[in-house]
């Protein structure tokens, strides 16, 4: 349980860490017309809309550790698609992907925090946790838009380049994640 504690805010850093944010709708419209660039949008939404109940439902059936999971296998999908993307129709499967992962990870990441708290008779510590990881979550996001940026520079898929790497990483982290419901029940 407490390697959740060293890793969740790593964890919680590369998730946000959204090489791509930067440079995406260029590369976009640089592949596809303004109007598909939109509608590629409204598939990423729609489908984040729709995934979040079912993700929901999955975190507290299989577990946090398995969704977390997921949402990194998602991503790495995702940003090996859009690497090879060169329709609109990769770029669309990759959209949902994408929201795929967003959606999978949204919850279950603090959920997986407070019940590593309870698992160790430690929520006092939670609130303080959290605002660790969002420290990460911050700097994330803030390196990565730069870095992406840099990246693309020469080709725009130099971010998903990074994305991608990122997402490997992600998984490797969440791979080693304990589920804390499973230790609270093995300590009945």
């Amino acid at each position: 349980m407490q390697r959740n504690l060293r890793l969740y805010p790593w964890y919680v850093g590369l998730f946000h860490a959204y090489f791509w944010l930067p440079i995406y709708f260029l590369f976009f419209n640089s592949k596809l017309d303004l109007s598909d660039v939109l509608y590629l949008e409204s598939i990423y939404f729609f489908s984040v809309v729709i995934l979040e109940v079912p993700s929901g439902w999955f975190s507290d059936t299989f577990g946090r550790k398995h969704t977390l999971v997921t949402a990194a296998i998602f991503l790495c999908i995702a940003y090996a698609l859009f690497l090879i993307a060169d329709s609109f129709e990769f770029f669309a499967v990759a959209q949902v992907f994408l929201a795929g992962g967003i959606a999978f990870n949204s919850g279950t990441d603090t959920s997986l925090l407070l019940e590593t708290t309870q698992a160790l008779n430690e929520e006092e510590i939670y609130a303080a946790e959290e605002a660790k990881a969002t420290k990460f979550n911050f700097l994330g996001t803030a390196s990565a838009g730069l870095l992406g940026g840099i990246a693309a520079i020469p080709n725009f898929r130099g971010a998903y380049v990074l994305s991608f790497v990122g997402a490997i990483v992600l998984l490797w982290i969440s791979l080693r994640f304990t589920e804390p419901s499973q230790r609270k029940k093995e300590d009945r």
